[in-house]
C-alpha cells in the first residue's frame, strides 16, 4: 500500500501497481517526495562512520565545506545548509548524497 500524504486511515491509500526493481522502487518513491516537497536530508559529517554508511556503492558523496561558525554567525551558517537542500532538492533524482562540515574539522579530507 501507498499513504500518499496520511496515516493508514487516509482514504487517499492506493495498493503500488508499479515495477518492483530497485530503480523503479527508487524513483517512484522519488517522484512522491517530489509531490509531497519533502525536503531532502543533508547530514553534517562527524563521524567516518556516516561516511561509510552513506557512500557505498553506486552513490556519488557531495561534500561541502562551510565557514566555521566562528568566522561567520549561525544565520549565513544555516543560509548556506539552505542552499544546499535547494541544490539536493533540484538533483533528488540523481544518485547523491549531500554532505557538510565545518572547514578545518577534517583538513585531510579537505586536502
Amino acid at each position: 500500500m501507498v499513504f500518499d500524504y496520511g496515516f493508514k486511515s487516509d482514504p487517499k491509500a492506493y495498493v503500488y501497481n508499479g515495477a518492483r526493481k530497485e530503480q523503479d522502487i527508487t524513483s517512484f518513491g522519488n517522484d512522491l517526495a517530489d509531490k509531497a516537497d519533502i525536503e531532502p536530508e543533508v547530514t553534517e559529517i562527524f563521524k567516518q562512520k556516516a561516511y561509510d554508511e552513506n557512500c557505498k556503492g553506486t552513490t556519488i558523496c557531495v561534500i561541502t565545506f562551510l565557514p566555521n561558525i566562528f568566522d561567520s554567525n549561525a544565520n549565513e551558517r544555516n543560509n548556506y545548509i539552505a542552499t544546499l537542500k535547494s541544490v539536493a532538492k533540484k538533483n533528488r533524482k540523481s544518485p547523491f548524497n549531500y554532505f557538510w562540515l565545518s572547514a578545518g574539522d577534517q583538513l585531510d579530507l579537505e586536502r
